[in-house]
This record gives structure tokens, C-alpha cells and sequence, in this order.
């Protein structure tokens, strides 16, 4: 009798342990899967869709620098904006838009010539946003506009001003870009990324009800994992899952069978071990610098790889820390990581978080997209502010070096060269005298 209690004893824990184990499964792939998502989502909201933005808000500026370079003059409108598009290779852009003391003159293509003589600051859609640049003197964007065909139009506004006799500025009128929301976000997807997803993308609207400005989900979206970017616009938010589910059908057979398996053999329990060793291995990865909390070189190759392709300017700054042992034998290793958090606190206020990374041990890396060399390096000599940080009651000197370089990219290769570039500055920063820039001009 007390053998037939403990076989049954014996099988019901096996029972149990299957389906604690199953149970245990599905909770742990689920979650790896969603924290994998929701990874790939925030690296599309921070990097693809801001960029996205920013490269259309870019083309504003093009035509502002031409009228200002033609003294307040349009010429060749139509065959400039068509060179123009296909110089920037920007296939986002549906139209380009001159209005001179703010009436409408110039478009293209001609599709858009129902557009002529319209008063910008009086168009439902411009009105706000234009008076709006006008009088701050910056980009604006409007809310997304529903169209006939089901699309949203979204429109980028730029003041342009020139000068008088005396040098003041005057306002001359508005270079105006409209894009597709299917063209903006249609190409966000994630075929190129490390998980296999679906994803829908909606800007939150509380009067209107959302707008839905991407949608590859098939209505299949269950128990989404979300990311939010703010752009000019508003919110955007995506949300994504496991394509066919976080844990598939043929997954839920495969269980079944598996626990078929260990009922007979007893071997459920150490499979499942491996596995969630596996998957707890994939699950670790990350973006971010425990000490300082900046980028890592995971998230610089991200980047890097985000980047092939498109032509960029790009200006890189490497940084480390002059005699960095010294402080490390001298007053400790605590204070050596003190004074990398503080140094990390230093860039981010200078460069912004999202151009600063930590190369490893005291090297930082600074990479600016678009902006002029003379810009970039005015912000690196700034390293120069950098003489100290607190460590307990003491105040500890600090300099810094840097090697400064900057070129026009347009591959991965191009950036490593690049990147090779401004170690080897840092490298003759260090060799002559340290405490200094080298690689470009104050």
C-alpha cells in the first residue's frame, strides 16, 4: 500500500513538474520575446523615426539657403527641387512649396498647382504652424491630415528671412515640404532587425480619436508591447509583437509532445534548464553602460549600421582621460569611477545623451550627425570647462584629450575610417602634451 501511495505521489509530482515547467516555459519565452521587441521597437522610435523627421525637416532648410544664396530670388524652381530629390536620394518628400511674403508661388511637382496663390497663414492646415514659425523663427510640423485615399499629409514649415541694408533680418516668406504619413512611417518595419515582429504605428489623438499612420498586423495584435517617441507632431506610438503570437501554435504542439516525452523519460525538467539558460543568455542583451549610463559599442555598431548607405556628415570627438591611472592608484577605483560618471554627466550636457558613448575604460566617443565642423568643434573645446570632479570632500583635478575629425559618410566603411581618424588624433593629443584637441580648429 505504501508503495502504490508513493507511485502515485511520485506521478503527480511528475505531473506537476511537467506543467509547472510548460507554465514556467511560456512565461519565460514570453517574456524574453517581448523584452526583445520592445527593444527593437525603442530602437525604431529613437533613432528610425526621429531621423525620418529630421531628414525631412532638412529639406526645408535647402530651398531657405538657396533664396538667401539668390539674394531673395527663386530660380529654376521645378529642375532644382527635382536635383534636388534625387540628390538626397529623399523619397519621403511629396512636395516642395516657396511662398514669398507668404503667398504660395512656387511647386512642385506640378500636381500640387492647386496650391498657387494660396495664403499660407489663412490654409486650415498651415495657419497655426506658419504663424507659428514666422514669429519663433523655427521649423514647425503640423498635425497629420486626412486624405481622400485613407493617407495622412503631413506638413514641414520654415521661416526664411533676410537681411537689410542694416543687417536686421526680415521675414521673406516660408519654404514648405508636405510628406505621406505611408511614405514617413511605411518604411519603418522590421525585417531588418533581430526578432521576427509585426508592428503598427498610431499618433495619439484625444479629440479625433488615434491616427493609425502604419499598420502591418493584419488586425493580429494581442497584448502588444509599446514604445512612445515624441516628434513635432505629438506622440507617436508603436506597438509590436512576436509575429504569430507570442507563443505560436506550433509552438503549443510542440509542448504537448515535449511533455509527452519527459511524462515517459523524466527528462522535461533538464531540457527546460537548458533552454532557459539559452534564452536567458539572449535576453541580457543591452544598449547601455551600467557605470555611466551612456550608449555602449553595441548600440555605436547599431548605429553604424543605421547609417550605410545614407549620406551623412558626420563629426566624431574621441575622448579619454589624461593620466586616468593615477587617479586610480592614488585615491582608489571608486574614485576612478567617480570621476567617469561625472565626465559621462560632463558630455552628455555638452553633446546630448544621444551623441555621446562610452568606448571602453576611460574612451568616449562623441559622434554628431549634420551639423557644421565649426559647430562641432566648438562644442569640443568646451572639453576644456572639464578641470575637476568631486570625490567626497575633495575636489580632484581632471583634463581631458580629444582627437576631433569629421568627413561626409556614406557607408559603414566610410564612418570606420573615420573613426580610425579621430583615435589617431587623440593619439598625438596624448603624445604632445595631452590636455588639448586635436584634429580641427577653435
Amino acid at each position: 500500500m505504501k508503495r502504490h501511495s508513493s507511485f502515485w505521489l511520485n506521478l503527480i509530482i511528475l505531473l506537476a513538474g511537467v506543467s509547472a515547467t510548460i507554465v514556467l516555459y511560456n512565461v519565460f519565452v514570453q517574456r524574453a520575446r517581448r523584452s526583445m521587441v520592445n527593444v527593437e521597437l525603442e530602437t525604431i522610435a529613437e533613432y528610425q523615426i526621429k531621423g525620418k523627421f529630421q531628414s525631412v525637416e532638412f529639406m526645408t532648410v535647402v530651398w531657405d539657403s538657396l533664396v538667401l544664396a539668390n539674394g531673395g530670388e527663386v530660380k529654376d524652381f521645378s529642375n532644382r527641387s527635382e536635383k534636388i530629390l534625387k540628390d538626397y536620394d529623399n523619397d519621403m518628400v511629396e512636395s516642395f512649396q516657396v511662398a514669398p511674403a507668404g503667398m504660395i508661388q512656387y511647386v512642385y511637382p506640378y500636381t500640387f498647382s492647386d496650391e498657387i496663390n494660396k495664403d499660407v497663414e489663412s490654409a486650415p492646415y498651415l495657419g497655426d504652424i506658419a504663424v507659428r514659425a514666422r514669429y519663433t523663427g523655427m521649423n514647425t510640423v503640423s498635425e497629420p491630415v486626412p486624405m481622400d485615399d485613407g493617407d495622412y499629409r503631413i506638413y514641414f514649415c520654415h521661416p526664411i528671412y533676410l537681411k537689410d541694408r542694416v543687417g536686421k533680418p526680415q521675414f521673406w516668406g516660408y519654404s514648405i515640404v508636405t510628406s505621406r504619413a505611408s511614405k514617413l512611417f511605411g518604411g519603418l518595419g522590421l525585417e531588418n532587425t533581430s526578432t521576427r515582429s509585426t508592428m503598427m504605428c498610431y499618433r495619439m489623438d484625444s479629440r479625433n480619436g488615434d491616427q493609425i499612420l502604419f499598420d502591418d498586423t493584419e488586425g493580429k495584435l494581442h497584448d502588444p508591447v509599446r514604445s512612445f517617441v515624441s516628434v513635432p507632431t505629438g506622440i507617436i506610438v508603436l506597438e509590436g509583437m512576436w509575429e504569430g503570437g507570442w507563443i505560436t501554435g506550433n509552438e503549443k504542439v510542440i509542448e504537448i509532445l515535449i511533455a509527452a516525452v519527459v511524462l515517459v523519460l523524466g527528462a522535461l525538467l533538464l531540457m527546460n534548464m537548458r533552454i532557459r539558460k539559452n534564452m536567458r543568455t539572449l535576453s541580457q542583451i543591452s544598449f547601455t553602460d551600467e557605470l555611466t549610463g551612456l550608449y555602449n559599442r553595441h548600440m555605436l555598431r547599431e548605429m553604424f549600421e543605421d547609417l550605410d548607405g545614407k549620406q551623412t556628415h558626420i563629426a566624431m570627438l574621441f575622448v579619454d582621460f589624461d593620466h586616468f591611472k593615477t587617479i586610480n592608484d592614488t585615491k582608489g577605483h571608486d574614485a576612478g569611477d567617480e570621476a567617469l560618471r561625472q565626465g559621462a554627466a560632463f558630455f552628455v550636457s555638452v553633446f546630448g545623451k544621444d551623441a555621446c558613448f562610452r568606448y571602453g575604460g576611460d574612451e568616449f566617443l562623441m559622434m554628431m550627425t549634420d551639423i557644421p565642423d565649426e559647430e562641432a568643434f566648438s562644442l569640443a573645446a568646451r572639453l576644456k570647462e572639464l578641470r575637476g570632479i568631486t570625490f567626497g570632500d575633495e575636489v580632484i583635478p581632471v583634463t581631458v584629450s580629444g582627437g576631433f575629425a569629421a568627413a561626409d559618410c556614406s557607408s559603414i566603411s566610410d564612418i570606420r575610417s573615420l573613426l580610425r581618424m579621430a583615435d589617431e588624433n587623440l593619439y598625438n593629443a596624448k603624445e604632445h602634451g595631452r590636455d588639448q584637441i586635436i584634429g580641427g580648429e577653435a
